[in-house]
């Protein structure tokens, strides 16, 4: 963690990634345009995974999850926002965002050079990315939430996670996976023979 500081680049990479997380998270407050940038909204988490290895992924996932905590505390923008006040729901599943994508994608890319195989892995990588972030907050919400929601929504948790399951998380996977496929490809392409 400590080489993550040290080396200037990887400041600069960190703290633009971060900001971009932060403006996407409250641009969903912006009215009509909230459920669009959802979708992308852990796309620089995942990316910082990919790029500069697990510890960083877990960084960023962590102070996004800090940051959608302090959000939930202070701009409450849905019936359930008061429930991600618990860190277990809001930090802990952002956590492993990151991390997964990255051991992901180098599973799958391993020492290969070829465009291809780079593009396939960060495909792959980033809908992982963002089925981590889904499991993991659902069933956090599920451990410690099921009833609370059930009497706040109206309706079975079942039927909760199967709608979201039919609608946003797949959208969010299929787009994080056509992003972060493009996003990685151009930069190993333009990267290559320098240090990432």
């Amino acid at each position: 963690m400590k080489d993550l500081f040290k080396n200037p680049r990887n400041l600069t990479f960190l703290g633009v990634m971060f900001g971009l997380s932060v403006v996407l998270l409250f641009a969903t407050m912006i009215p009509g345009f909230g459920a669009s940038i959802a979708v992308v909204m852990f796309l620089p988490t995942i990316l910082t995974g990919i790029i500069k290895g697990p510890k960083a992924g877990w960084l960023m996932g962590t102070a996004m999850g800090i940051v959608i905590m302090i959000r939930a505390m202070t701009m409450p923008m849905s019936i359930l926002d008061p429930l991600f006040i618990n860190p277990l729901v809001s930090v802990v599943p952002r956590m492993f965002i990151g991390v997964v994508a990255y051991w992901v994608y180098a599973l799958i890319v391993r020492d290969s050079k070829s465009t291809g195989r780079i593009a396939t892995a960060g495909a792959v990588a980033g809908a992982m990315g963002m089925i981590t972030n889904t499991v993991l907050v659902m069933s956090a919400l599920y451990l410690f939430y099921a009833e609370k929601i059930t009497e706040l929504m109206g309706i079975g948790f079942k039927v909760l996670l199967i709608g979201i399951i039919s609608s946003s998380a797949i959208i969010e996977a299929v787009t994080a996976a056509i992003l972060t496929s493009a996003i990685i490809a151009i930069y190993k392409k333009t990267s290559r023979g320098q240090n990432a």
